[in-house]
């Protein structure tokens, strides 16, 4: 009967001793976990984040004389105001046309002659007098790259590029599709010369990643 109680008394106790210890050790630790999170806040993709509105399906193809956004915005944001906005330099936008929803479905048709690329975003005018946008998408089927590669034969470490919009990320893939390289450019624009590791003659594909954008060009390393 005496171990009994004895051992009773004590659980409680050494329950307490145990979350004390507990608490004093975890410090450090949440600490080291909020250092680690702040620390991947400084990367550049992480960092520079303008997309404040995730939209379903954000498409736009180009058509003859005209290109098509299509998307898709959750029956609880059916009250906002859409408008579609373009860039020509990725930076400086231009506000279109107010976009109707149809069953949850909103389609655009923006009829523009220039043959430049463009970006295409979304601007959200919230019922409460918010404001976001969505990230900005390159339509598909442009013949003109927003990033040209001055020499497509490169001798040497630097691909010398040209960029219409800012870009964020660089990646080099052999013709295998082996990634070989990567490299963030904090989002520069017009004249970009890229250091690149010394590669083997034969073929490979520059990726230039903008804010929710990118494009694929072919170079060839002569000698």
């Amino acid at each position: 009967m005496y171990n009994t109680i004895l051992q009773t008394r004590k659980n409680p106790f050494f329950l307490l001793i145990t979350g004390f210890l507990f608490i004093i050790f975890s410090r450090p630790l949440n600490a080291q976990q909020h250092i680690i999170v702040n620390k991947d806040n400084t990367r550049p993709e992480t960092s520079r984040q303008f997309n404040l509105y995730n939209l379903a399906s954000f498409t736009a193809i180009q058509q003859n004389g005209y290109n098509e956004i299509q998307w898709q915005a959750p029956p609880n944001d059916a009250g906002n105001k859409f408008i579609i906005e373009y860039s020509f330099d990725g930076i400086n936008f231009l506000a279109g046309e107010q976009v109707l929803s149809n069953n949850g479905i909103y389609k655009y048709q923006h009829y523009i002659r220039d043959t430049r690329p463009l970006l295409y975003r979304v601007r959200i005018d919230g019922i409460a007098g918010s404001l976001s946008h969505s990230g900005a998408i390159l339509p598909r089927g442009i013949n003109i790259s927003p990033v040209q590669i001055q020499q497509n034969i490169v001798s040497g470490n630097t691909v010398n590029v040209t960029a219409q919009f800012p870009v964020e990320r660089v990646t080099v893939v052999s013709g295998e599709g082996i990634q070989l390289f990567a490299k963030d450019v904090n989002g520069l624009k017009d004249f970009i010369p890229i250091a690149i590791p010394s590669l083997s003659r034969g073929i490979y594909f520059m990726t230039f990643y903008g804010n929710g954008w990118k494009s694929t060009s072919r170079f060839v390393i002569g000698s």
